[in-house]
C-alpha cells in the first residue's frame, strides 16, 4: 500500500509541475498565441482587401466539347475508328498540354516560365493536382474538360478550350480523313463500274429467280452505295470533329481562410508551449551543478 501511495503521489507531482511549468511561462504561451493569431487573421482576412495579389481565388471552369460521329456504315471499313476516345486520349497527352500551356500559361501565375525545368513543373503540377481533366460527359458523344485556375487567368480559359479543342480537331481530320476519302472514293468506283448490274440482280432477287451468287453481288452492291451516300452526307455536315458548346460553366471554389486561421493558431499555441517547457529544462540545468556538468561534458565529447 505504501509503495502504491508514493507512485501515486509521484505522478500527481508530475502533473503539477507540468502545470506549474505552464503557469510560470503562461504570459509567453497566451500571448505568443494572440499575436501569432493577429498575424494570421491580419494576413488571410485584412490585406487582402488592400492588397489585390493576395486575394488569390481560385475557379473551376468545366466546358462541354461535342464530338462528331461516323455514319454506321462507315464503321466497320475504318476499324471502329472513335472519334470520341481518339479526341480524349489526344488531350490527355502532356505534349498537347505543353503546347497549349505555352501560349496561355493558365496554369502559372507568371506570363513566362523561367526555365525549363519551370516549365515542365507547371505541366506535372497541372496533372497531378488535376487542374486539367479530361473526361467523357454524361451527354452522347460529349467530353467534359474541367480547369482549376486562378481567378485572374479567366479570362483566358475559353481561348485555352478553344485552342486545345482546335489542335484536337485538326488531328482528327489529319487522321481520319484522308482514309474516309479513299473510302468514298472506291465506294463510288465500284458503284460506277458494277451498280446498274447490281441493281438489276438485286430486282431479280427479290422475284426469286436469281441465283445466289447473284443475291451476294447485289447485297455488296448496296452496301457500297450506303457508304458512299452516308459519307457525302456526312461531309455535308462536317464542321468540326471536335468543338466546345456554349459557354463555361464556372464555380468559385472556397478559400478556406477560417480553417487555415484555427489551423495556425492551434500550431501556435502548441509551438510555445514546446518552448515553455524547453525554457523551463534550460533554467533548471543551469540551477542543477550536477546537470550542468553532465551537458557540458556532453557538449564537449561532440566536438
Amino acid at each position: 500500500m505504501t509503495e502504491q501511495y508514493e507512485n501515486n503521489n509521484e505522478d500527481e507531482i508530475s502533473l503539477i509541475d507540468l502545470f506549474a511549468v505552464l503557469i510560470r511561462y503562461r504570459k509567453l504561451v497566451v500571448i505568443g498565441t494572440l499575436s501569432v493569431a493577429l498575424i494570421v487573421f491580419t494576413w488571410l482576412f485584412v490585406l487582402p482587401k488592400f492588397v489585390p495579389s493576395l486575394n488569390k481565388k481560385t475557379l473551376t471552369v468545366s466546358y462541354l466539347l461535342k464530338t462528331e460521329r461516323l455514319p454506321a456504315s462507315v464503321l466497320p471499313s475504318v476499324n471502329n475508328y472513335s472519334i470520341l476516345w481518339t479526341a480524349i486520349n489526344y488531350m490527355k497527352d502532356v505534349r498537347v498540354l505543353a503546347d497549349v500551356q505555352r501560349e496561355f500559361s493558365i496554369f502559372a501565375d507568371e506570363k513566362k516560365a523561367s526555365s525549363v525545368s519551370a516549365y515542365n513543373k507547371q505541366i506535372q503540377d497541372a496533372i497531378d493536382k488535376e487542374k486539367f481533366v479530361v473526361k467523357t460527359s454524361p451527354i452522347v458523344d460529349t467530353i467534359a474538360v474541367i480547369l482549376k485556375i486562378s481567378v485572374e487567368k479567366k479570362e483566358f480559359a475559353d481561348d485555352f478550350i478553344k485552342k486545345i479543342a482546335k489542335m484536337t480537331s485538326d488531328y482528327i481530320e489529319t487522321d481520319l480523313m484522308p482514309e474516309i476519302d479513299t473510302l468514298e472514293d472506291n465506294a463510288d468506283r465500284i458503284l460506277e463500274k458494277y451498280g446498274e448490274m447490281g441493281l438489276s440482280e438485286k430486282k431479280a432477287s427479290a422475284s426469286a429467280s436469281a441465283s445466289a451468287s447473284a443475291s451476294a453481288s447485289a447485297s455488296a452492291s448496296v452496301n457500297y452505295a450506303d457508304i458512299s451516300s452516308d459519307i457525302k452526307s456526312f461531309k455535308t455536315k462536317h464542321d468540326e470533329f471536335v468543338k466546345s458548346l456554349d459557354d463555361a460553366f464556372v464555380i468559385t471554389d472556397p478559400a478556406g481562410r477560417a480553417m487555415k486561421f484555427i489551423i495556425a493558431v492551434f500550431a501556435s499555441f502548441f509551438v510555445f508551449v514546446f518552448i515553455s517547457f524547453l525554457l523551463n529544462a534550460v533554467a533548471n540545468i543551469k540551477t542543477d551543478p550536477y546537470a550542468s556538468n553532465l551537458i557540458k561534458k556532453a557538449w564537449d565529447e561532440g566536438k
